[in-house]
């Protein structure tokens, strides 16, 4: 067990090195780099979107509470003069309150209720951004969203998050340490609840367990992480949108339970995998720009019907095959 752990470990470690080290493979390409940082604020968002989907419920309205972190955040360091870092905080636990404040009436509506309800509520969350000009520039969007201030480190200097390798590096570390955290809620004592919830809701609640209360922290710990994942994109992009082809938009949420699928949803590797191999397949397909969605649909029904395991199930799955092959044999 000992030696699977620091295996583990150390795979761990080498993915974090080589994900620092990317600026110089990739030569400081400003594009790829782009692409990087976008990548990993979806592996952060569908890594809380899956914290949802360990209580048997699926939200198509998570990026309505990103939404709430991206312009959070942004107004803080606007209009309240606030230090980033400190907004990158703040930002995610506007969503939580947001969160807390729905908890009890979502989670009290199961299956595709939930579903919808989510979804709505995502909706109801962009239009207000929409609309709302004085605050968020409405129609015209929030612009001017300025970079995190210079970092000073004692040995390495001043770091200017300006530049986008920087930014990215940022990125990578802030992603690393949130995941870091969801691991080990999630293997902790409460997610041995929510699973346990998950599995006979009616059971756990006749020995003692208050279903409610630890629903509405699974689902104010996603919506937290949402929110920082969205102060990550504000303050990359500089400027946002709450149209309904922006990032803010339901086709947004339908990818990240795609890639959510395509990943595995049991394996908490599962969202870095699905967001990574997708995000590579909608690259390497964007001289067919039009058919896009179709290949991403393509992709996760093919993994759906052939797959069970997912991605991250897929190794297990050729094993098994010649197994049975050289069993046959």
């Amino acid at each position: 067990m000992t030696s699977k752990r620091m295996i583990k470990g150390s795979g761990v470690a080498a993915v974090i090195i080589v994900a620092l080290f990317m600026p110089s493979l990739l030569s400081y390409n400003p594009y790829w780099l782009s692409i990087l940082t976008i990548l990993c604020v979806n592996i952060l968002l569908v890594s809380s979107l899956r914290t949802i989907t360990l209580l048997n419920v699926i939200s198509l309205g998570h990026v309505g509470f990103a939404l709430i972190g991206a312009y959070g955040s942004a107004l803080l360091v606007m209009k309240a003069g606030l230090p980033f870092f400190l907004a990158l905080i703040l930002g995610g636990s506007m969503s939580c309150v947001a969160a807390l404040a729905l908890g009890y009436p979502f989670m009290k509506v199961r299956g595709i209720y939930f579903a919808i309800l989510t979804l709505l509520t995502a909706e109801t969350f962009r239009l207000s951004a929409y609309y709302w000009r004085s605050l968020t520039g409405g129609t015209y969007g929030l612009l001017g969203i300025p970079s995190p201030e210079p970092l000073a480190l004692p040995v390495i200097g001043a770091i200017d998050f300006s530049d986008v390798s920087n930014y990215y590096r940022m990125t990578v570390v802030v992603l690393a340490l949130c995941l870091g955290i969801l691991y080990l809620i999630e293997h902790s004592h409460i997610s041995f609840k929510w699973r346990a919830i998950r599995d006979a809701e009616e059971l756990s609640q006749s020995v003692g367990i208050n279903v409610i209360r630890y629903k509405i922290v699974n689902f104010v710990v996603a919506c937290f992480f949402a929110g920082i994942s969205g102060s990550l994109f504000a303050h990359y992009q500089h400027g946002l949108s709450a149209d309904y082809t922006s990032r803010f938009g339901a086709l947004t949420s339908i990818y990240l339970l795609v890639y959510l699928i395509v990943g595995g949803q049991k394996s908490f590797a599962g969202p870095l995998i699905g967001t990574v191999a997708l995000t590579l397949v909608s690259e390497l397909a964007r001289p067919l720009k039009e058919f896009q969605p179709m290949i991403i649909g393509a992709i996760a029904i093919l993994v759906i019907l052939f797959m069970p395991g997912a991605l991250t199930g897929l190794p297990y799955q050729i094993r098994s095959w010649f197994r049975s092959g050289g069993m046959e044999g």
